[in-house]
């Protein structure tokens, strides 16, 4: 205990004859006050390099491999891939086991050509790779698999197997919203980051449409309906009457056979009644083979095509999003059709400006419960003078360590404003306490104040970035990723804060204090 307090002394003597010659004429001071704004700006260049996502990365060891085959594969085909895709997995020592899904990819898509295989890892202790990480090494083994359009992400519980960046386009027009999908898919997919892109938008079946002549079905005496029944008759037979035994009943069913209407030219000559006689079906209709799309989906009741992708590890959500604008906005896309993003990337936006309102009121709240307890106006805005200064280390530690900004980063921000206020509160109370019972000038009172508050305000910031420092590490099994970002925020705008604000708050006091220096 003597040590650390004769240690304390040495650093208030230094700090104070620091502060002594910093302020010994408002020349230097304008000099240090210039310096900040210097760092300020350059601090404020590395925010600019930071990207923006929803959330942070989350390595939860789930990992889904979806499967997509082309229009007209039968289960029995996909079961088969989806065997062969078991067989590369099996091998990987980091598996711990996996269960499949047949018939559907999510609940909008579904089919026979469609499923998916989810995979558990085994925990991050007894695993070199990342879950990420691991995804990227599927995606290469999986490659060579043919006639199959395979995408392998990372899924955590914040996701629930969503895209990382959904968007839709939306108009009127289906048949235009294919072309402008056309256009946009190869741009979108060249964005670097953009991994697994797929569209809701797929072709269907092959399958027969007739499209009724109806000059030729007036003259003739024949009706739409009529060619829907015998359609129905022919192809899907219609029940005419029942067959009892025993109490149970059954349908008979008249139809032609399968063979009978097989093909475009069989069912032309399936054979209709008029007022003049008989005619075949493809005299009075035309029989073409066609596809159709397998669903249409509707976003704000406007026909809508969907897009989602995935983004890479070492890429952030925000420049996807800013790429995908800037192709739209290249494309001019026309009047009445849109893109609206939804999903994370739609929260996202949505998120950031609640986050923005939230620090702005504490600014205010702030600023308000510092000029109650001051008696001031003007010192509460030296005292916020802090947060900028806070903003320096903020940016700072996030670049140095490769973090983006995300809500659970922007929620710190908004709470160390009311942590690096204290430094600057301590100085300037304790100050004003000075002036105005002893009757000491600004000057001396800084001399005296500032040094006397060094070590509860060393003390305090040193216990918090110590207890920040494990959540800063990311240690931990499970939701270290989650946790990472608040404590490499609060650390860094500690500890630049106190650093900064221990020359930067007496400065300010000292150039707008109107107090001479006291002499002698």
């Amino acid at each position: 205990g003597h040590a650390l307090e004769r240690m304390f002394t040495l650093w208030e003597k230094i700090y104070q004859g620091i502060l002594a010659f910093i302020i010994k004429s408002k020349v230097r001071s304008l000099i240090i006050l210039l310096l900040t704004f210097i760092l300020f700006v350059f601090g404020m260049r590395f925010g600019g390099t930071i990207g923006f996502e929803f959330t942070p990365n989350m390595d939860e060891g789930l990992i889904s491999v979806s499967v997509e085959l082309p229009s007209g594969y039968k289960l029995d085909e996909t079961t088969a891939v989806l065997e062969t895709i078991g067989e590369h997995v099996q091998k990987y020592k980091e598996v711990s086991h996996f269960w499949t899904q047949l018939g559907r990819a999510t609940e909008m898509d579904r089919g026979v050509n469609l499923a998916v295989l989810k995979l558990k890892l085994v925990n991050k202790s007894e695993r070199e790779l990342q879950s990420a990480e691991f995804a990227n090494l599927l995606v290469r083994d999986l490659s060579d698999i043919p006639n199959a359009e395979i995408r392998v992400s990372s899924i955590s519980s914040m996701t629930s197997g969503r895209s990382d960046v959904e968007f839709s386009l939306v108009g009127q027009e289906m048949d235009t919203l294919v072309g402008i999908e056309k256009k946009l898919y190869p741009r979108i997919k060249e964005i670097p980051g953009v991994i697994n892109l797929k569209t809701s938008s797929r072709p269907g079946k092959p399958q027969v449409a007739v499209y009724p002549k109806r000059h030729i079905m007036t003259e003739a005496g024949i009706t739409v309906y009529d060619v829907a029944m015998a359609l129905r008759g022919s192809v899907d037979g219609l029940v005419t009457t029942y067959y009892k035994d025993r109490g149970e009943e059954y349908d008979i069913r008249v139809t032609l056979e399968d063979n009978d209407v097989d093909s475009p030219e069989k069912i032309g000559n399936i054979p209709l009644f008029g007022k003049d006689g008989s005619y075949r079906l493809e005299q009075i209709a035309d029989i073409k083979i066609s596809e159709e799309f397998t669903q249409i989906n509707h976003l704000d009741r406007y026909t809508s095509i969907t897009f989602g992708c995935d983004v890479m590890p070492g890429y952030v959500m925000g420049d996807i999003m800013d790429g995908i604008k800037l192709i739209v906005e290249e494309e001019h896309l026309p009047i009445g059709y849109t893109l609206k993003f939804t999903g994370m990337a739609n929260e996202m936006e949505g998120t950031v400006k609640d986050i923005l309102r939230a620090f702005i009121i504490a600014i205010v709240l702030t600023y308000m419960l510092l000029a109650a307890m001051l008696e001031s106006l003007v010192q509460p805005l030296l005292i916020l003078g802090t947060v900028p200064l806070a903003l320096i280390g903020v940016f700072g530690a996030m670049s140095i360590t490769g973090l983006s900004m995300n809500i659970i980063s922007m929620l710190a921000i908004v709470m160390l404003v009311g942590i690096v206020v204290n430094n600057a509160i301590l100085l300037l109370d304790y100050t004003n306490l000075l002036v105005r019972e002893k009757g000491k000038s600004v000057h001396d009172a800084l001399l005296e104040a500032c040094p006397t508050k060094l070590k509860p305000i060393l003390m305090s910031n040193i216990a918090i970035i110590l207890g920040m420092l494990p959540m800063a590490m990311g240690l931990g099994e499970s939701g270290a990723e989650m946790r990472q970002p608040m404590g490499v925020v609060s650390i860094g705008g500690l500890v630049v804060s106190t650093a900064l604000s221990l020359f930067v708050i007496p400065v300010l006091h000292y150039m707008i204090s109107k107090r001479k220096v006291a002499k002698g």
